[in-house]
């Protein structure tokens, strides 16, 4: 895992494409010169928005990390001849590679309120008492408890936030369908909020990294999962745990 989330093979020519419901969020790989990532937004002033801002030289932010870096915008032609209102080929340009592994991250037009999130090992105490509101509820959670791996579970929240709400991932059940190339590991996602928790649901990967999407004190998720090509998401806490967004391809 590298600071800018999972890193995969480099596949020449293969195509990916990011589509984000969320105003100024996409994702894009982060490479020196190559084939751009196809953006897609809903509504097509957001993609307009992009292209002009990258057309007038400035700069990108990737929410992994802060850093900024330059963009290209490459807008598409429909079968007619007019210009495709819902698509363009964002390209972000990044020093020249130190391996032959393409890196990929989160990217906005303007920093996050949340740059960083501090992310640590469960605590014991922290771990007894998310154990105890599972325990509380055995119809609800009886299935699950076997799955989790406490071992692996982790604590995020905003740096210096002693009172602020923690989300709580607990690692899961491992699904392979080796006739599709297919492995992901699921997690569960917790809120605990002055000492009461609440279960929120699964994502179907593994977090590679957490991001300011919503400007609260609960993070975005990168998630992944292992498929025959790329396949990562983006998850959002804000009202409940949903996908907001997606990249991919092969």
């Amino acid at each position: 895992m590298s600071a800018l989330g999972w890193t995969l093979p480099a596949v020449a020519g293969s195509p990916s494409e990011s589509h984000v419901a969320r105003p100024g969020l996409f994702f894009a790989w982060l490479v020196p010169q190559g084939d751009p990532v196809v953006v897609r937004f809903d509504d097509p002033a957001l993609l307009r928005q992009l292209v002009q801002h990258c057309n007038a030289g400035k700069s990108v932010v990737a929410l992994q990390t802060g850093i900024r870096y330059p963009c290209t915008a490459e807008a598409f032609k429909t079968p007619t001849g007019d210009t495709d209102a819902q698509t363009a080929g964002i390209t972000v340009l990044a020093p020249a590679r130190q391996s032959d592994r393409w890196e990929h991250a989160l990217f906005s037009l303007a920093p996050p309120a949340t740059p960083r999130w501090d992310v640590r090992p469960l605590k014991p105490d922290a771990r007894t008492a998310l154990q105890a509101y599972l325990q509380a509820q055995p119809q609800r959670f009886a299935w699950l408890q076997p799955t989790l791996q406490w071992s692996a579970a982790v604590a995020v929240r905003q740096p210096g936030a002693e009172a602020a709400r923690e989300t709580l991932v607990v690692p899961g059940r491992t699904v392979r369908k080796p006739e599709v190339f297919y492995q992901a590991q699921r997690h569960h996602v917790f809120v605990r909020d002055q000492g009461t928790h609440a279960y929120l649901g699964e994502v179907p990967g593994t977090p590679g990294s957490y991001v300011d999407v919503d400007g609260s004190d609960l993070p975005g998720l990168v998630v992944s999962e292992g498929c025959d090509g790329w396949c990562i998401s983006l998850w959002s806490l804000r009202g409940g745990l949903r996908p907001i967004g997606r990249f991919g391809g092969h």
